[in-house]
């Protein structure tokens, strides 16, 4: 369910996790601070049940599953070459970062692709022949609370042919700061490094910041001497899933599998395969065609 941030507990001391439906008992009729994963708070909790305050949720897309194809999107599927390109990063509609690199999926028979940034503020285009445009240093930013849209075209002999777009809001600077000052508050316990990664990455994924913990999991997991725990392949797995890149989801779920099938841990090789089912169901989802604007 969470961490225990501060003293004050009787049985548990700092940094010390609960599980689901245990219950704590404060000393003093006072309240501990306790990091709760699925909302990515920090709570002042008194004695009680820690589930009645920090209720359990899905990690995953809980609106789209086999009994509910109403809530699916289409996978975004990987670097093979499609009809129309495909926004990748940013990975999701929230974002830190007031320059986000912008990537998509290669198009069959395309030249070039026009990139395109606007809002009520500005507005630019670019046009590249790669898949990858780096945020140029020469436009504005993004402004906190600014929703923006960016829209990828791809051409062939000057002619605009398929696109894709998609909106990105920038947060407030109050949740920014909330952000960072929970952030250092769980460096400061002085944690494992993976552990400091999880415990950051519930912050990230409660407020939808799919950029920023992706890359965050990314650098424990694309190394030279990568983590052999196999929780963090699944977590990130699930973040990709929630992307909607399948592909780099099955990868991350079979890595995590591997991993925890060789050390025998047999709750993060269920969870594993649960997401390499859900890998499955996406992609036997029907995909959309645009026509370019």
């Amino acid at each position: 369910m969470g961490r225990i941030m501060g003293r004050g507990e009787k049985r548990f001391g700092t940094k010390s996790l609960i599980c689901e439906k245990e219950s704590i008992e404060v000393l003093n009729g006072g309240t501990i601070d306790f990091l709760c994963y699925s909302s990515g708070k920090i709570l002042k909790l008194s004695s009680g049940i820690v589930s009645d305050e920090c209720p359990k949720i899905e990690t995953i897309n809980a609106n789209c599953n086999p009994n509910n194809v109403v809530g699916c999107f289409r996978p975004k599927g990987g670097t093979e070459e499609s009809d129309e390109p495909t926004i990748i990063s940013p990975y999701s509609t929230s974002t830190l970062n007031p320059r986000p690199e912008i990537t998509w999926t290669p198009v069959k028979g395309a030249t070039s692709y026009k990139v395109k940034v606007e809002s009520y503020e500005f507005r630019w285009e670019k046009i590249v022949s790669q898949t990858r445009l780096a945020y140029p240093s020469d436009e504005k930013e993004f402004q906190p609370e600014g929703i923006y849209t960016i829209s990828v075209f791809a051409y062939k002999d000057g002619n605009a042919f398929s696109y894709d777009s998609t909106p990105v809001n920038l947060l407030s600077i109050a949740s920014q700061e909330e952000i960072a000052q929970n952030i250092k508050r769980i460096k400061e316990l002085g944690l494992p490094p993976e552990e400091t990664v999880l415990d950051i990455d519930a912050i990230y994924a409660s407020e939808n910041l799919l950029n920023e913990t992706i890359e965050m999991l990314k650098s424990h997991t694309e190394t030279a001497t990568p983590s052999r725990n196999p929780t963090l392949y699944r977590v990130l797995g699930d973040r990709y899933l929630r992307a909607w890149l399948t592909n780099e989801a099955k990868r991350q779920y079979t890595k995590a599998f591997e991993i925890a099938k060789s050390s025998n841990n047999s709750k993060e090789l269920q969870k594993a395969q649960e997401g390499l089912k859900m890998v499955k169901f996406y992609n036997q989802l029907p995909t959309r065609r645009n026509g370019a604007q």
